[in-house]
């Protein structure tokens, strides 16, 4: 689902826009751009889309989670549980903060499983990352109860979902903080980028300044005059990027229209095969972006995938995804048992996501594009009722 194949002179004009004004750096030379702040505008649209009260660009997913832990506070030795089903940004933005990550279960949503969570929670447990994942939300309610009664910050890791939603909220706006991202695979891109929301003003603030070298950004001086609030880093995100994220947000509810249609047309057809769709904590929140069917064992997922593939559309068992698998992640394993900046790190090894694998060796999925074409829907619905045949 390649964000850039939907591109069309909406996002020409919105690039040719910035170039033709040669006004690329999002702060700066107020006196200059003519009130034209396309980065800015990004972020007002992701606002008056989710109804967050804050919203930041950054220059991709990895780095608006990075930031949201730093404004937290994220420090060396502090612990953030999260998923093991994930992309491994989400356990690198924890070291990146010299933090400890630490591998909850998941449930049969293949969100993170709250009673997991609970489990693992101690002293130096300073933020849980639920991370929704493959179009589907975690269990928020959950997650935002867990977060009241240990008072431990809740950061959505949200990047697979933007416009998905859960009872009504925008994913990525219920927790403390929440991060999309915007790069090239994603359904929606401005090439890289990403976005941090929030509704905590002070938060906000501490990751404006941190994601610019401490800036405190002002309209009313010049950039060299607007003070600083300490160090930081740079993770800003430009013009250009910003004037094919307001192109995006715009682009948001007819993206989701099409690619849930798609999923509903298949779902349709196959309602009679038995086939068993992964359950979702709100259905009707969920993206779209992949079909997944959760079969009765391991070995009926292998023959559904078999069968799909003899039929004319492959399918992948989510179990063998080295993306999103952390049972896969060799660097995490290295990691694992030893002292890490005053701190012990937990095993990372396969036999410690036993739960996990049973449930991910049963998932069966196919994924989903924006303007699929009516013969791709056809391969999949024919491959699927192969599968199910030969699996169930």
């Amino acid at each position: 689902m390649p964000g850039a194949d939907i591109f069309g002179v909406e996002e020409l004009q919105a690039v040719k826009d910035v170039i033709e004004r040669r006004m690329v750096h999002r702060y700066g030379s107020h006196h200059l751009r003519g009130g034209h702040y396309k980065t800015e505008e990004f972020e007002q649209a992701a606002m008056a889309l989710t109804g967050s009260k804050h919203a930041l660009g950054v220059t991709n997913g990895t780095a608006a989670l990075i930031v949201a832990l730093k404004g937290l506070g994220i420090k060396a030795g502090d612990e953030v549980i999260t998923s093991p089903f994930s992309f491994i940004a989400t356990v690198e933005s924890i070291v990146a903060c010299n933090a400890v990550p630490v591998l909850g279960d998941i449930d049969e949503a293949l969100g993170l499983d709250p009673d997991s969570v609970e489990k693992l929670i101690n002293e130096r447990t300073k933020a849980i990352m639920p991370v929704h994942m493959f179009g589907v939300a975690a269990n928020m309610d959950r997650f935002v109860e867990i977060g009241k009664k240990y008072n431990i910050p809740i950061v959505e890791d949200a990047c697979e979902v933007v416009g998905g939603t859960y009872k009504g909220r925008y994913l990525g706006s219920i927790g403390k903080a929440g991060t999309w991202s915007f790069d090239p695979n994603k359904m929606l891109t401005v090439g890289e980028g990403g976005i941090i929301l929030t509704d905590d003003e002070d938060l906000y603030n501490k990751m404006d300044y941190y994601h610019d070298h401490g800036h405190m950004h002002r309209k009313d001086v010049d950039r060299g005059a607007e003070g600083k609030s300490g160090l930081g880093v740079n993770y800003r995100l430009n013009e250009l990027q910003g004037a094919l994220g307001v192109v995006a947000m715009k682009k948001v509810p007819v993206v989701l229209a099409d690619i849930r249609a798609t999923k509903k047309k298949i779902l349709d057809a196959l309602k009679d095969t038995g086939l068993k769709p992964r359950p979702m904590h709100d259905p009707e929140g969920d993206t779209a972006t992949h079909l997944i069917f959760i079969m009765p064992t391991a070995e009926a997922a292998k023959k559904f995938q078999a069968a799909a593939k003899e039929a004319g559309m492959g399918c992948a068992i989510i179990a063998e995804n080295t993306w999103h698998f952390a049972k896969h992640w060799d660097a995490l394993q290295e990691m694992g048992g030893k002292d890490f900046l005053g701190a012990k790190t937990p095993s990372y090894m396969p036999d410690t996501m036993r739960q996990a694998d049973e449930m991910l060796k049963r998932a069966v999925m196919f994924g989903l594009d924006v303007n699929m074409p009516s013969e791709t829907v056809e391969k999949i619905i024919t491959a699927a009722k192969a599968g199910a045949k030969a699996a169930l």
